[in-house]
């Protein structure tokens, strides 16, 4: 069945979304930078309507090019966003699935809807972190601007990353990363708007420990054993802050999870309909 696509807008912004199916069991789901909507496909099921949402820069989604810049994005407009969708779709408790980037806006957002949250499945999350040096050279002017002329010089950043790999200063996995994203102009170009775009999206600790301790949301952390992006080590270090250390699951591959034989082993991980 073709995917429903729909759309909500707050002042400028324009959020578009996809639905796939009308069951009871709600599923939404946040992509990752440079990925799509598309990659919760995998959840259909005749008991579960799946939203979708297509992040900002990706997609069909919108907003005013000088958000990039100044004017950015902030958790108080993905809520209202948020709550159009559900008020749009008459979701009143749903559960929430996100990947890497996904995650950052989840987590930026999650204290606010905990109360309708059933459970909440973090793959690869960004933002687990804010105070790493990744979190950290967001909010730096100079290191945008570094960053923005690698994005027109790509060949300059690999050679650097080279450099820095063969000084094992960096870890093979994050060279690999970077080829992944210079090796197509526009991929780069994503990853670099929304590196900048979204950095006031601050997830706050403090207010998601609170959330999960008054709430009863089954929270669940997915993390690859070989991720060198999102690491292992980051996700146990979240996790215990949130005295959630059994939230942590793990499978054995890296940051790349979305293929056939991946996918099969997330759903083995993931129960919805038993929450509902």
């Amino acid at each position: 069945m073709e995917p429903k696509l729909r759309n909500v807008s707050h002042e400028d912004l324009q959020l578009f979304y996809e639905v796939y199916g009308t069951g009871n069991t709600v599923i939404l789901c946040f992509h990752g930078n440079g990925r799509s909507a598309e990659d919760f496909r995998f959840l259909e099921k005749k008991s579960r309507k799946i939203i979708s949402v297509h992040l900002f820069l990706h997609g069909h989604s919108i907003f005013n090019p000088s958000r990039i810049d100044k004017d950015l994005i902030t958790k108080e407009h993905v809520e209202k966003l948020l709550e159009k969708i559900f008020i749009k779709e008459k979701v009143q408790d749903f559960h929430w699935v996100a990947y890497s980037q996904g995650g950052r806006f989840t987590l930026s957002v999650f204290p606010t809807f905990a109360k309708r949250v059933k459970s909440m499945f973090l793959i690869a999350p960004d933002g687990l972190n804010d105070k790493n040096f990744y979190s950290w050279s967001q909010r730096q002017w100079w290191t945008r601007k570094l960053f923005k002329r690698w994005v027109k010089k790509p060949e300059e950043l690999m050679s650097i990353s080279r450099t820095l790999e063969k000084g094992k200063i960096i870890h093979p996995k994050i060279l690999s990363f970077l080829d992944y994203y210079t090796s197509d102009q526009e991929k780069l170009e994503i990853a670099f708007k929304s590196w900048s775009a979204f950095r006031n999206l601050r997830p706050s600790m403090e207010e998601i420990k609170s959330a999960i301790d008054k709430n009863a949301v089954n929270f669940n952390l997915i993390i690859g054993e070989q991720d060198q992006i999102i690491t292992l080590k980051s996700a146990s270090l979240f996790l215990n802050k949130l005295n959630k250390p059994e939230a942590l699951k793990t499978i054995p591959y890296g940051h790349d999870i979305f293929k056939p034989h991946i996918e099969k082993e997330l759903l083995a991980l993931m129960t919805f309909e038993a929450f509902d």
